[in-house]
């Protein structure tokens, strides 16, 4: 009884229409991310969740890019293999894009500075009617040029980190480009800080034999037809009008995608060991021949589940929550 009167209380306390500023902080909280009303303060703390979710996620990618001297790019055409010192030209762009992230949340909620303040002098002349005899006087008002408040803040940080960004990764695809002509000059050397590492790749090195029943082709066909079926479900609630229809597909499917790839993560890793009796000659020849490449990619598939299940659902989140993916009339 008495578990259950604490609950009804709980659950009246978090129904209970509370003063602008006195609510307790979970029942504030919950408010701002009641997917049922709007809130621009709920809003721009998931917003800023994900960033903060972002920049291990680059720093990460980055590191395995140094670690492996291989990496993966994504592209409008998919994945593309980025060796030698394309991979090190992927990993400066991805912690050049972390820093900026930084540096937006460091200052992006800065107050904006003041406008500039108009300013004028007013000067007196005096007209004469004679040496010695004066008239009258005028007063003037001379309009001067504002000044620039002094708080303004120029994002120096944040524009470098987006230009060299941007310059290394198109250096990297022009460099990718080169290799796909035959020019060797960007493979050539690998440079791989440790190729064979594996204590990036934790912790499957630990849970692969729980991970490993994600991987197998009837559970994958099953978190196909979940999301179809998902699908159709949240186009009948649009069809219904229900209001935030779409929040199910958005919050769901990227938990789907990331059960998907910590299959990917732990066969891979599991395989290429011949650990738990598996068998795969691919996977074994591919580790043997080019062990950076094929930790790379192992690495990029366990991270890849680790983005969809924090970014990419807070993405969904925001999206579903915000009527950005309801149908308007």
């Amino acid at each position: 009884m008495s578990w259950r009167g604490g609950w009804q209380r709980t659950a009246a306390k978090a129904g209970k229409v509370y003063p602008r500023g006195e609510a307790p902080g979970w029942v504030a909280l919950w408010q701002r991310l009641d997917p049922r009303q709007e809130s621009p303060e709920g809003d721009a703390m998931l917003g800023r969740l994900a960033l903060i979710c972002c920049v291990p996620i680059l720093i990460a990618y980055g590191s395995a890019g140094l670690l492996y001297g291989h990496l993966a790019l994504l592209t409008p055409g998919g994945f593309i293999d980025m060796p030698g010192a394309c991979a090190w030209l992927t990993a400066t762009a991805s912690f050049a894009l972390a820093v900026a992230l930084l540096d937006v949340l460091v200052a992006g909620d800065a107050p904006p500075p003041p406008p500039a303040q108009p300013r004028s002098i007013t000067t007196t002349h005096t007209i004469w009617q004679a040496p010695g005899r004066p008239l009258r006087q005028v007063q003037l008002k001379t309009a001067l040029p504002p000044v620039p408040p002094t708080a303004a803040r120029t994002r120096r940080l944040r524009a470098a980190g987006f230009i060299v960004a941007a310059i290394a990764c198109a250096s990297a695809l022009v460099g990718r480009g080169l290799l796909a002509l035959g020019l060797e000059a960007f493979a050539r050397p690998v440079i791989a800080l440790a190729p064979r590492a594996e204590w990036p790749l934790w912790p499957l090195s630990s849970v692969w034999s729980w991970l490993l029943p994600f991987a197998r082709d009837d559970f994958v066909l099953g978190l196909i037809v979940i999301g179809v079926g998902l699908f159709f479900f949240t186009q009948f609630l649009a069809w219904r009008k229900v209001r935030r229809a779409w929040l199910p597909l958005a919050v769901i499917v990227p938990l789907l995608v990331a059960l998907a790839y910590l299959g990917s993560a732990a066969y891979d890793f599991a395989a290429a060991r011949r650990l738990g009796g598996l068998r795969d000659a691919d996977l074994v020849f591919a580790l043997a021949r080019d062990p950076g490449r094929h930790n790379a990619y192992t690495f990029l598939s366990l991270w890849m589940a680790i983005g969809c299940a924090s970014v990419g659902l807070l993405l969904g989140y925001l999206m579903g929550r915000s009527g950005s993916l309801d149908d308007e009339d």
